[in-house]
């Protein structure tokens, strides 16, 4: 007999769980269909572990600051299999919590691989779910890389750290964005000899140039060679490792390694029974509106299945989840892409919301840019954040903030002040009057927008 739902969520990772929840606070019946394991890429091979192995690697980074404090270590020891399986039990946690919390709010977990079959119907295993609404949360899809060479079992994507039993002593990370410079310094900091090649021009593309330029720097100066304009063009084996041929601004490069990490993910469109109602599964990601839907009726999308890589966060994923939940379930609601913030946890970490200043003037907005150095910031002072910045980008008659990008140690956690200030279109002048604990780095937001207005209190 078919089963009859009020929603049906198909994946459960950061997004596919969130939206079974808030569609069951809301008296839904709701099914969620999960192929593997609960938590996604996210908690299972993304933002936990790496995140759990940053943090590790921060601990290494700030021994420096720490002996200049007096703080001497002799010696430090870096065990690997003790990182990994502490990583393991956490994840475990995280796993079981969300089962408790499916239970409680009697969401029914299928699990299963989730293939749409009409208008309203999912088949999993040869059983078929039925519901009045469909989300779709099956999340991205490891790409392959073009070059020759590419099926060497030297190249592998980061799912290789995450059993590893030893790590490379020459490592090219191939790619420029968060995850590959997340893994570019935690390799470094455990005693690879890393190069972290981008096909772009510059790292974190799309990002305001101070934010570029400086988190280049300090990578570069903790000692690894990033390659800007850089493109693999072919490997050879050699010996236990691989010879490759690059070009690094259109001129050739030779280098030996023993193995290579590419991140490139698309959309997991291939599976999902999208043929059934006549949409294209070869497609870069599936299209949706800011209430998630995608043009059929009753079916959602979101998460990293409508997304181009360089907008797969799982905060997106889950704020996108909410929506479609809500929506599912008679209310109106709509995602603000505005307040996304693109985060990278390395030390110094990076977090930018809304619009760069160039951005802003491609939709014609008259822009007034204020920044403030976290090394002039009384705590940034005390913790040595030589590279740390906050730059507001506002719009200047009227002052509404667009725009808020940081560099500097706790940059990730002030992300959300930042959230706050564009989504409720805060003016410069209402930040500048904003009243921030002392001494703290967050005071520097207060004073980039001052610096805005011309009225700086503690810049030179």
């Amino acid at each position: 007999m078919d089963e009859t739902y009020d929603v049906i969520v198909v994946g459960g990772g950061a997004g596919g769980v969130a939206a079974a929840l808030r569609a069951a606070q809301l008296g839904g019946k709701v099914a969620v269909v999960e192929e593997k394991h609960l938590g996604g890429l996210c908690m299972n091979r993304g933002c936990v572990p790496f995140g759990h192995m940053m943090l590790a690697s921060h601990f290494l980074g700030d021994f420096a600051l720490a002996k200049e404090m007096g703080i001497v270590c002799a010696e430090v020891s870096k065990d690997l299999a003790v990182l990994l399986s502490r990583q393991h039990e956490l994840i475990a946690f995280m796993q079981q919590g969300v089962k408790t919390m499916l239970n409680k709010r009697r969401v029914n977990l299928v699990m299963g691989k989730g293939k749409l079959s009409g208008v309203g119907r999912v088949e999993v295993k040869g059983k078929t779910l039925e519901g009045k609404s469909i989300i779709l949360a099956s999340g991205g899809r490891w790409m392959k890389p073009q070059f020759e060479g590419s099926d060497l079992p030297n190249v592998v994507n980061s799912d290789y750290l995450l059993t590893a039993k030893t790590l490379p002593k020459r490592c090219l990370v191939y790619g420029g964005g968060p995850w590959s410079l997340e893994i570019a310094q935690f390799l470094n900091r455990y005693g690879s000899q890393v190069w972290l090649a981008s096909p772009e021009e510059n790292l974190l593309v799309g990002e305001s140039k101070t934010i570029r330029s400086r988190l280049t720097k300090a990578l570069q100066s903790q000692g690894i060679m990033v390659l800007s304009g850089a493109e693999v063009l072919s490997l050879k084996k050699n010996g236990a490792g691989v010879v490759a041929l690059t070009t690094v601004k259109g001129q050739e490069e030779i280098l030996e390694v023993d193995l290579i990490i590419t991140l490139r993910r698309g959309a997991a469109l291939k599976g999902l029974g999208l043929e059934t109602l006549e949409m294209n599964e070869t497609a870069e990601f599936l299209s949706v509106n800011e209430r998630m839907e995608t043009g059929v009726k009753g079916l959602y999308a979101i998460g990293d299945l409508t997304s181009l890589e360089n907008r797969q966060y799982s905060h997106l994923a889950s704020c996108g989840g909410f929506v479609a939940a809500e929506n599912s379930m008679g209310f109106s609601r709509s995602l603000d892409e505005r307040t996304l913030t693109r985060i990278v946890f390395t030390k110094p970490q990076v977090a930018c919301v809304g619009l760069t200043g160039k951005e802003a003037k491609e939709r014609n907005y008259e822009v007034v840019i204020g920044s403030a150095p976290l090394s002039m910031n009384a705590f940034g002072m005390m913790a040595a954040q030589t590279e740390g910045i906050v730059e507001i980008v506002a719009e200047k008659r009227y002052g509404q903030i667009l725009g808020i990008h940081m560099i500097g140690d706790g940059a990730c956690e002030m992300a959300g002040q930042s959230v706050l200030a564009v989504q409720q279109e805060m003016t410069l002048d209402e930040m500048a009057q904003t009243t921030f604990p002392h001494p703290t780095l967050s005071e520097s937001i207060a004073e980039a927008a001052r610096d805005a207005l011309g009225i700086p209190i503690y810049l030179p």
